[in-house]
């Protein structure tokens, strides 16, 4: 802290105080700043010697809306766990103001009586984090107008108990948002007293449970509003136990649930029906979602997005491969699939809009339940090494609504799926790259004939051997990636598969490309150019500089000296409004 900030007595915002030591700003020097107010962060409490320096920082004299104290997490002889539960009992703030408070690598044992005294009328928001020493929580139970509570990094704390609650019930009685954080030691989270469930978080909208590996019994009453629930690294009987006393949630994230089996899983669907969105990482004990269509459609029937990711031992979606996934998810819109790597064949219902299937490499089959994609919008395939494009079933003008195709990294297809560009009347974004066994010459020049974007490169044949390509006046975006035989040193060698129609252009990895220039004069309406991994390229396309608004150059180190300050091209894109050079 600069010196004699303490002295300036009509200081009324001061964000951030740094406590020092010796000859540093004290805390003793706040009891001058009477006008405070606002937000402001007291850092490095650790160098506090003794509550009386905190008595005389006097905090109440202050209106602070907002207070952080954070200790810091470096040690000196000051730290003992008595002293720093009495500098935080001498720093309570005025609780007429007070909305946000945030408490953090305090090394005290139990908090002082202060924290969560119900007399913080307007106190809406409290975050205490990495306070590795308490064993308990502060009584936070009765804060009246508390929205949010972030709880983080409490190692020793193993109960949460009656002590958090409060003695009035319904205890956090408006709490919207609860967060508790890598409580590694934590074991129990009980709502009851003397077997009965007290009445609490009436108002509970949003619960996270994010590594808590230790975590095996939770006793809580019903908590009728929440509507998200999201769970990391816990046992499956959190999961379990919460979604038994949460019957109306809409969206459930999982991650890393410990146990939890098909049996487990299918007994925790049943209380799903309300759920909208369901989210699926890393559960690798699961093989299958559902069991047969008579089950699902008792279940999940508000279920419109389900994603599910590095499942490793998912074989399908469903036991048998006609009830896959059927046509009793009629509210299901949105599917992903990632990182399933056990993963054989899905079916998919007629109502998904928006399929994304990528990085399962053990994936041969896709399709929809009647053989008719009429519904699908997106359809992304990625990284499906095994898949091909027989494979992909669609059936005779059956794509109509497709209007984003994306098909990345599927070294088995050999030609286009089973579709004609041309009938895609509904297509305006197109992505095809990195398929090395697919032929470039589909679909002989035709193409959809509202295609606005288009990303292409990285097939069979290098682009520079493509014949010429009737693409629509519609296409006004490009993206060229250079492939494992892009030889190109020359972008005249490129030129013809450029339409007059650009305005914005990228260039990616070609990687023998010198010269660019003389390959883009003609693209008069460009605005946008990116270059990315080009490292031989030596020139830009100077004409057309001027009339750019976007500029990026990421790895095309010979062109280094001429793009920057100083160089050749320096005047001309010194003037473009937004250049980005690394």
């Amino acid at each position: 802290m600069p010196l004699g900030i303490g002295e300036l007595k009509s200081l009324r915002t001061l964000t951030k105080i740094i406590v020092g030591m010796e000859n540093h700003f004290a805390l003793t020097d706040l009891k001058k700043l009477k006008n405070l107010h606002g937000k402001i962060s007291i850092l490095e409490l650790g160098n506090v010697q003794n509550a009386m320096n905190a008595n005389e920082a006097n905090l109440s004299q202050n209106r602070f809306s907002e207070l952080e104290l954070d200790w810091g997490n470096v040690f000196n002889s000051f730290r003992t766990e008595t002293n720093e539960k009495e500098v935080l009992s001498e720093l309570k703030p005025h609780t007429d103001t007070l909305k946000k408070l945030d408490i953090r690598f305090y090394r005290g044992i139990e908090f002082p009586n202060w924290v969560g005294d119900p007399s913080f009328l307007w106190l809406t928001r409290v975050s205490i984090r990495n306070c590795v020493t308490c064993t308990s929580l502060p009584s936070l139970g009765q804060l009246p107008s508390l929205k949010e509570l972030i709880i983080e990094g409490m190692d020793e704390v193993k109960i949460v108990g009656l002590e958090f609650l409060g003695t009035s019930s319904p205890a956090f009685p408006s709490l919207e948002i609860l967060r508790f954080v890598d409580m590694k030691g934590w074991e129990v989270w009980s709502a009851e007293s003397g077997g009965v469930g007290l009445a609490t978080f009436p108002s509970l909208q949003e619960l996270t449970i994010q590594s808590c590996p230790n975590l095996y019994q939770v006793s809580l009453g019903a908590i009728p509003s929440l509507r998200v629930l999201y769970l990391t690294q816990c046992g499956h009987g959190v999961l379990t136990t919460l979604v038994h006393v949460a019957s109306s949630i809409t969206m459930l994230e999982i991650r890393g649930i410990s146990g939890l089996t098909d049996q487990l899983w299918r007994g925790v669907t049943k209380y799903l029906g309300a759920v909208e969105e369901i989210s699926i990482d890393k559960c690798d004990e699961i093989r299958y979602l559902w069991e047969s269509e008579s089950e699902a459609s008792k279940v999940l029937v508000n279920l419109r997005t389900l994603h599910v990711s590095s499942c490793s031992n998912l074989v399908s979606l469903g036991e048998k491969e006609e009830d896959n996934c059927g046509s009793y998810l009629t509210s299901l819109r949105t599917l992903l699939v990632y990182y399933c790597n056990s993963l054989e064949h899905c079916n998919f219902p007629d109502n998904v809009e928006d399929l994304h299937i990528r990085y399962c490499d053990s994936i041969t089959f896709v399709s929809f339940l009647t053989g008719r994609w009429q519904k699908l919008k997106t359809l992304s395939i990625a990284g499906c090494k095994e898949l091909p494009e027989k494979e992909l079933r669609g059936g005779e003008c059956s794509f109509i609504h497709l209007t984003r195709l994306i098909i990345e990294e599927c070294s088995n297809m050999e030609s286009f799926p089973d579709l004609e560009l041309p009938n895609l009347t509904s297509l305006t974004d197109l992505t095809i790259q990195k398929c090395t066994s697919m032929d470039a010459s589909f679909p002989h020049g035709l193409w959809p004939p509202k295609l606005c974007r288009l990303e292409i490169g990285g097939l069979k044949k290098p682009i520079s051997e493509w014949g010429p390509h009737n693409f629509p006046t519609s296409l006004v975006d490009l993206i060229l990636y250079g492939g494992p035989f892009d030889d190109a040193k020359n972008f005249d060698q490129l030129s013809h598969i450029l339409p007059s129609s650009l305005t914005s252009l990228r260039i990616q990895n070609f990687r023998k490309l010198e010269l660019v220039s003389t390959g883009l004069q003609h693209l008069t309406s460009l605005q946008r150019l990116f270059i990315f991994t080009c490292p031989k390229t030596k020139d830009l396309p100077e004409k057309l500089l001027p009339s750019l608004l976007i500029l990026w150059i990421f790895g095309c180190r010979n062109l280094k000296e001429r793009i920057s300050r100083g160089g050749s091209y320096w005047p001309h894109i010194s003037l473009i409004p937004c250049f980005n050079i690394h």
